[in-house]
């Protein structure tokens, strides 16, 4: 009687043993598997945000990308690394997002190399530059893995007549959708200080309303 029951015991043990050992199994086999798609994910094209995108969480979305005649529109592809945030530095009544739009388009821009991917202001979005093409606007020239090289320039407006805060989170919705797209991390935010001695985005960085700008993003996200 004895005998059996440790034969018994014996033989539960070794099943409880084989069930854990089948799910280390198991998980190992399922982590492997994640790292695979994970990994194919990042080998695939990027898919592009393009015209054919018309708002981001409700916000208008105009893209009016600058003619390749354009000095600002280099042509040169590049692999998608940062999130150049600054700050249009007008304060102007009408500096709006339509309003840089118009300007980047202005035959007196026509030879300047100037450009950067996207303007928001309070109440819209406007797409100069495809995600897919190096701006000249990080001003780092062609440092190699640089803002010009890998980043996508964000211009924020700070038009007196708008309202700065409501931009400032359309640009956070912009950004949340921008990382996601690229499979990004919002470690990849970055200041356009960070590539050059400019204290640009200068409002942002007043206090703490840089970190408020990267908590709104991780919330959108």
């Amino acid at each position: 009687m004895a005998a059996r029951r440790r034969k018994i015991r014996y033989r539960l043990k070794n099943t409880k043993r084989a069930r854990i050992q089948a799910f280390i199994t198991l998980l190992g086999c399922m982590m492997i598997l994640g790292g695979l798609v994970h990994t194919a994910m990042l080998l695939l094209p990027p898919d592009y945000l393009d015209a054919g995108t018309s708002d981001i969480d409700g916000i208008p979305l105009y893209t009016d990308f600058l003619d390749e005649a354009w000095r600002g529109r280099t042509g040169a592809k590049h692999c998608i690394k940062w999130l150049v945030i600054h700050e249009t530095g007008n304060s102007a009544a009408g500096a709006d997002a339509a309003m840089h739009n118009r300007y980047l388009h202005s035959e007196e821009q026509k030879d300047t190399p100037l450009s950067w991917h996207y303007t928001v202001d309070d109440h819209q979005i406007y797409h100069h530059l495809p995600d897919s093409e190096q701006g000249y606007h990080a001003s780092d020239s062609g440092t190699k893995g640089g803002g010009n090289e890998c980043g996508i320039g964000i211009e924020i407006c700070v038009n007196k007549d708008g309202d700065y805060a409501k931009a400032v989170d359309n640009a956070a919705h912009l950004a949340a959708e921008l990382l996601n797209r690229y499979h990004l991390d919002i470690s990849d935010v970055k200041q356009h200080g960070d590539f050059t001695s400019k204290n640009c985005p200068e409002r942002l960085r007043q206090g703490d309303n840089y970190q408020q700008f990267l908590n709104k993003i991780k919330e959108y996200m």
